[in-house]
């Protein structure tokens, strides 16, 4: 995820629209700009069935208000020189927000939905969750993608010790619901 943060950070300055969609617990399907086809995610490297899926069924799970408008986006001349959009979707009221990014050099991405949610979020309040295969192969190409980014980074721990104290299992899992 990250789409809010890389773009206020990234932009220096606040382009985030707070209240101003209406895209709590809905799946939406991608659109895609012209930048999505020369991209490293969503380029000619990715499944075509995925991004057939991706672009006209409702897949992505949608949980916000806040966004960052297409125009906000491109007018601020640091954030679009650092990132590029490659895909919009619409609220429930027709308003248009940047659901997926980009970096123009760096492998940096983020998403305004929720990829995780249609694999790993079940329970009586899923609201929003499309967990049909579509859905789940759709979502597994995202965390592969990202895990394969990942790997490219050689960066590690200086110890053991120093790994072993960052590692997740040491912190005490936090949900709302029984369900997680």
């Amino acid at each position: 995820m990250g789409v809010q943060t890389l773009s206020v950070v990234a932009a220096g300055t606040s382009v985030l629209q707070t209240n101003a969609f209406d895209s709590e617990n809905m799946s939406l399907p991608l659109m895609l700009t012209h930048a999505a086809k020369t991209s490293r995610l969503l380029g000619a490297q990715a499944p075509s069935n995925i991004l057939r899926w991706l672009t006209t069924e409702n897949l992505t799970s949608n949980l916000h208000h806040d966004g960052v408008a297409p125009d906000s986006f491109a007018s601020n001349e640091h954030l679009a020189s650092l990132f590029s959009v490659l895909s919009t979707n619409q609220d429930r009221r027709g308003r248009e927000f940047v659901s997926t990014i980009e970096g123009r050099v760096h492998p940096i991405y983020g998403v305004q939905w929720h990829p995780e949610r249609p694999i790993f979020e079940w329970g009586a309040d899923e609201g929003g969750i499309n967990h049909s295969a579509h859905a789940i192969e759709a979502m597994q190409y995202f965390a592969n993608f990202f895990i394969s980014e990942a790997r490219k980074n050689s960066h590690s721990f200086p110890s053991q010790r120093e790994e072993e104290a960052a590692l997740i299992y040491n912190y005490m899992p936090q949900g709302r619901s029984s369900y997680q």
